[in-house]
């Protein structure tokens, strides 16, 4: 057989669809010309042109979000390649199957003072699943098959629990701008089985044992995707009078008794001076990494006797210092088959007297007249369509929508992996290209700012409604720390600023209002939501009342601890 010398690179797409790879997130550039080739040649895999390679990669990461399908990424050489890192380890803490294809010089140049020219291999090792490397050139069959091979078991790698980015360095060598073999040659794929994890009988009448044993249980729900039968499940659990089930927004959990604004409650609960009797006996987390810093604070003050630890794709993440089991099994086979006997317990009815009074608490101080972050919130959860999509930026946005109860027609997400401001408003408009749903994205000026590059390209979705709080700066550093403290070098934290953000929307081409008052905030909240085309929403609120607004929020709240 007469070998091609790019036979492998041929190949690389068809691995790719055959593993159900439908798009490629491409960065223009000279070294990774064979790449784009090759995908642009394929024909089955929609690629899609974003320059910035950190914006691309965030918009890759949101494409996963929506369709669950692995998404390939193709840059150049050199410093193009760092820029993919913030987002790769967001998705490795997300575990969301990204596919980095870097190009990179051949490894006799590296440290030759070459152009656009780094140490490439296994650059990402903290933060991907595996580092894989394909041959330089493919001119025997060993070549290709050794290359064929290690491509297919990067993304069976990425696909198999639990998912997450992987990285594929091809280094090139000139000439670069050659025409690539007219067909693939029928690269052999490998494929992992996944195997449902089964609790066996004898583990079974044990967990069923410990669970009638426990008379205090809570289960708390991590970040989850949407789940109708996981809603129905922690609906059901929650109605038990021995267990309380708690679910922030992002687990996108809800029901009549289920407790989704968890940060006032255990605000609440964290400030009686004898909290120890809302501590569990049994604890079960489910999904992943929780917001709420209270409800940390008090499960690591009273760690339970034992805790189940479920679906979590960190099983040894002992986060409330309390973990006994490891269950490798999902929620939805295993919870079910637990025996429920009514106890006599009056734990679920003392967290639910507490949540019926931040309930009335709550109402009685977000109707504040003051245009601030907390009266846009509401506004938006209020007026925002049914079935929506809410993105939300890091930091404050994620946390005022923590204060509100969790809508059950609403999907919640965030970039909580690794939490940063950077990214957000790519991976919004990445989940918004493939979705049919409107997509709304909360944001900070700050955060907005930082990832405006996420509209430098021609992929921005009509369904893409954004809404940024203005509020000069990063208000989240007014909320922490001590006051005195932070007002000696507050312009140092919270970075007040002189961007127009009018003029970024007119330079990405995207349709911008602004709203300066609460008697204009409802109906400019309507346009946008009606708006048949991409637009920016950008709301002017004060820092001042903000801090405020916040502050007092949580003194509202622990009113009276003592008394109740």
């Amino acid at each position: 057989m007469d070998f091609h010398f790019r036979q492998g690179i041929k190949n690389i797409p068809e691995i790719c669809d055959r593993y159900g790879v439908q798009k490629a997130v491409i960065s223009p550039g000279s070294r990774n010309a064979p790449l784009i080739f090759a995908f642009a040649g394929h024909g089955e895999i929609d690629c899609l042109s974003i320059t910035d390679e950190r914006s691309a990669a965030y918009f890759a990461l949101g494409m996963v979000q929506q369709s669950s399908h692995p998404v390939a990424l193709v840059c150049t050489s050199g410093t193009a390649v760092l820029n993919y890192a913030p987002a790769i380890s967001e998705a490795y803490y997300q575990h969301l199957p990204l596919l980095i294809f870097t190009a990179d010089r051949p490894q006799e140049m590296i440290d030759q003072t070459d152009g656009q020219t780094l140490r490439q291999d296994n650059i990402f090792a903290n933060y991907i699943k595996a580092s894989f490397t394909i041959p330089t050139e493919t001119v025997s069959e060993t070549d290709l098959r050794f290359s064929d091979r290690q491509v297919a078991q990067a993304i069976n790698t990425a696909l198999t629990y639990p998912q997450g980015p992987v990285h594929i360095n091809v280094p090139l060598r000139e000439p670069v701008y050659v025409a690539l073999p007219e067909t693939h040659s029928h690269p052999k794929i490998i494929k992992t089985t996944d195997i449902t994890a089964k609790i066996e009988d004898a583990q079974l009448q044990q967990l069923q044992t410990d669970w009638v044993r426990h008379k205090r249980k809570l289960i708390v729900f991590g970040i989850f995707p949407k789940s109708e039968a996981m809603t129905e499940l922690a609906d059901k659990l929650s109605k038990q009078s021995d267990v309380v089930v708690i679910a922030e927004n992002l687990s996108n959990i809800s029901g009549d008794y289920v407790v989704t604004q968890p940060e006032s409650l255990f605000s609440r609960i964290n400030n009686k001076t004898d909290n120890s009797e809302f501590a569990p006996d049994l604890l079960i987390t489910i999904g992943n990494s929780v917001i709420c810093k209270q409800l940390k604070m008090f499960l690591r003050k009273h760690p339970a006797a034992e805790q189940w630890q479920i679906e979590s794709t960190m099983p040894y993440a002992d986060t409330y210092y309390s973990l006994t089991s490891i269950l490798p099994v999902k929620a939805i086979d295993v919870l079910p088959l637990m025996p429920y006997i009514e106890t006599g317990s009056n734990f679920a009815n003392m967290y639910l007297s507490e949540v019926s009074v931040i309930e009335k608490q709550h109402r009685s101080f977000v109707d504040i007249p003051s245009l601030s972050d907390m009266t846009v919130t509401k506004a938006v959860l209020e007026q925002i369509p049914q079935k929506s999509v809410l993105q939300l930026a890091n930091s404050t946005s994620v946390r005022w929508t923590q204060l509100f109860p969790a809508q059950p027609g609403i999907t919640y997400l965030c970039n909580r992996g690794v939490s940063g401001i950077d990214g957000s408003l790519a991976t919004a408009a990445g989940y918004a290209l493939l979705s049919d749903k409107p997509t709304v994205f909360l944001t900070g000026d700050l955060s907005f700012i930082y990832g405006a590059n996420g509209l430098w390209h021609n992929h921005v979705s009509n369904n893409l409604k954004i809404i940024v709080m203005n509020n000069n700066g990063g208000n989240i550093f007014r909320f922490i720390g001590d006051k005195q403290l932070m007002d000696n070098c507050l312009e140092l934290f919270t970075t007040p600023h002189n961007t127009k953000i009018k003029s970024l929307a007119d330079a990405y081409g995207i349709d911008y209002l602004s709203c300066s008052g609460t008697e204009e905030l409802s109906s400019k909240l309507d346009v946008l939501f009606n708006s048949t085309k991409a637009m920016i929403l950008e709301i002017f609120t004060d820092s001042d009342a903000n801090t405020e607004a916040y502050r007092e929020y949580f003194r509202n709240i622990k009113l009276e601890t003592q008394n109740t």
